[in-house]
């Protein structure tokens, strides 16, 4: 396993590893692509390696090398047996509630048992109420590591019982090594610098862009509402939610414009525009006040929010496009 940038990342994993005080319960965020799962498995072994140096997993070992290939006997992923639970006739809830009763079981291997919780974000209130007690009062034996895009959807006493790290992503030598390493063929200099400038360090946005060979429709979809947003353009940005025909592409549309009005806010605030989205970045900023900006992006955090319902993708485009506008008026709901 190599794992590519993430170096603020894998300082303060360091830090927790060398003092002993390795939390229970940690949470990644960041998003997609960007390598909360790659670093969800390195932090397992971190846990479970018998050969560590310096805080570091060894990588080496049986058990790392279990981990890294998924068959490791005391990792779990809850997430996936929700997903692809055999009995149809048993809600999510009673599937989780019965992972969570097998883990009141010792491990099998060694002395400690690692459940990774994938996209928490996207857990309704009932399963993420499901977990309070898990989490809260855990056994000796078990560790938790929960990854998310977004924090915003997750409630707050889930939150309050983990330690939440934001994955930050590889500067640009590390960003062209790592392309030309999973490729298996050179970037060009001119092409890393496009491609570093449009995903900002992201890699995995970048090989995901590059082996379809054109932008996904969420991400076109998402650049063009927050190009209407900046032009002040309300039935250009309806037009542009409604090329999408499935809710998982609406929602992710929502989340790469949860993050432009967020990259906005904090130009506006006096950060110099960075990342794929340096220009709408800029160009909102000058269009819209703080406020104004702060206000859609609370408001796009909050229509995130409803990515675990199941709401029909015209009208919630419609309402995405109303609220967003109507924030952008300085009405906002309450």
């Amino acid at each position: 396993m190599i794992i590519y940038g993430k170096k603020r990342t894998l300082k303060t994993l360091g830090d927790y590893s060398r003092s002993g005080r390795m939390p229970h319960a940690l949470l990644y965020y960041g998003a997609e692509g960007i390598g909360k799962r790659t670093l969800a498995d390195y932090t397992a072994m971190m846990y479970l390696c018998r050969n560590k140096q310096g805080g570091k997993p060894c990588m080496e070992c049986a058990e790392c090398r279990r981990v890294e290939a998924h068959i490791h006997p005391d990792v779990a992923y809850p997430v996936s047996l929700i997903e692809n639970k055999t009995d149809k006739n048993k809600s999510n809830v009673d599937v989780l509630r019965d992972f969570i009763t097998s883990c009141y079981v010792k491990p099998n291997d060694g002395d400690v048992r690692v459940v990774i919780f994938e996209k928490l974000d996207t857990l309704s209130e009932i399963l993420q109420n499901s977990l309070l007690k898990f989490i809260e009062e855990p056994l000796d034996f078990n560790r938790y590591i929960f990854t998310a895009e977004n924090k915003n959807p997750i409630l707050q006493t889930v939150l309050s019982r983990v330690t939440a790290v934001e994955v930050d992503g590889a500067d640009e030598e590390e960003f062209t090594d790592a392309l030309t390493d999973l490729t298996g063929k050179p970037v060009g200099s001119a092409g890393a610098a496009e491609l570093y400038r449009r995903f900002g360090g992201n890699i995995g946005a970048a090989l995901s862009f590059e082996s379809k060979g054109e932008e996904t429709g969420s991400f076109t979809a998402a650049v063009n509402a927050a190009g209407a947003l900046a032009a002040r353009k309300e039935t250009d940005f309806l037009v542009a939610l409604l090329a999408l025909k499935k809710r998982e592409e609406l929602f992710e549309a929502l989340g790469v414009l949860t993050d432009i009005l967020a990259g906005a806010s904090a130009v506006k605030a006096g950060k110099a525009p960075d990342g794929v989205h340096s220009a709408l970045q800029s160009s909102l900023s000058s269009v819209y006040s703080l406020k104004v900006l702060s206000n859609m992006y609370r408001e796009a955090v909050r229509l995130y929010g409803y990515s675990s319902a199941n709401p029909n993708v015209r009208l919630f485009a419609a309402e995405c496009c109303s609220s967003l506008f109507r924030a952008a008026e300085g009405a906002v709901r309450k």
